[in-house]
């Protein structure tokens, strides 16, 4: 894949203002999220198992370590593409070609995009965050 077809890919897959708009979708989901965790008070129904309300009134029986670290990953992909889209947005301004961090932008959307989906039925979720149905190039 050359560079205007990566560029290409990464203004199609998670362009501005989409970009921005399911990021912040997810940063607001994954704090919500976690302040359901810090506010169980539910009995416990086995080791490490809580019954918690997620989403919408959905019902589950979570073990709160596993839970907490799919939050802790979904928030550190975050970080990651951040972290990328700012090393291509700083060599941008400098002139510099960084297509491994526009390739690692491409990836950590996927992967945002595959985590959204956990939030498909929230009023906020725009099908547009659908990830496509092919794999990765």
């Amino acid at each position: 894949m050359n560079d205007a077809e990566l560029t290409a890919r990464i203004i199609a897959a998670s362009g501005p203002p989409a970009v921005d708009d399911l990021v912040t979708f997810m940063w607001k989901r994954v704090a919500d999220d976690r302040r359901t965790v810090s506010a169980v008070h539910s009995p416990v129904i086995g080791p490490g198992q809580h019954l918690l309300a997620i989403g919408g009134g959905t019902t589950a029986l979570v073990p709160l370590g596993r839970f907490t670290a799919h939050l802790d990953a979904v928030e550190r992909t975050l970080n990651m593409y951040e972290a990328a889209l700012s090393h291509v947005l700083r060599g941008q301004e400098m002139g510099w070609e960084h297509s491994n961090s526009q390739a690692a932008m491409v990836a950590y959307m996927d992967v945002i995009k595959l985590h959204a989906l956990e939030y498909a039925t929230h009023p906020d979720f725009k099908e547009s965050w659908r990830p496509s149905r092919a794999p990765s190039a």
